[in-house]
């Protein structure tokens, strides 16, 4: 009986991974279907940006198998990037102020 249960469990993980790996094939289609749409630049960097993130995450729950771990691996990873956020928006009125007097060229 255990045979059984065990080939059920390992068909549904299966099943799983080819959801996951067609939602992917998905992406990847529509972020090449916005070069071709007359979209602004703007709108189709956030959006390719964007379906990027969601693969990524994808990845990282399913194929990675990080969706069983604790918080624990989640901070380790938010904490840098919670820095990297600050120190960047931290440079944004330097940017600015050197662009207004024209020094940034």
């Amino acid at each position: 009986m255990d045979e059984t249960t065990g080939a059920i469990d390992t068909r549904a993980e299966n099943s799983l991974y080819m959801m996951i790996w067609a939602w992917l094939v998905f992406l990847l289609v529509a972020g090449l279907v916005i070069f071709v749409l007359p979209v602004p630049r703007a709108v189709g960097v956030v959006t390719i940006f964007a379906i990027a993130a969601v693969k990524a995450v994808l990845v990282l729950r399913n194929y990675m198998h990080l969706k069983h771990e604790h918080l624990l691996i989640y901070l380790t990873v938010l904490i840098p990037a919670l820095l990297f956020l600050g120190m960047a928006l931290t440079l944004i009125p330097d940017i600015v102020y050197r662009h207004h007097l024209g020094l940034g060229q």
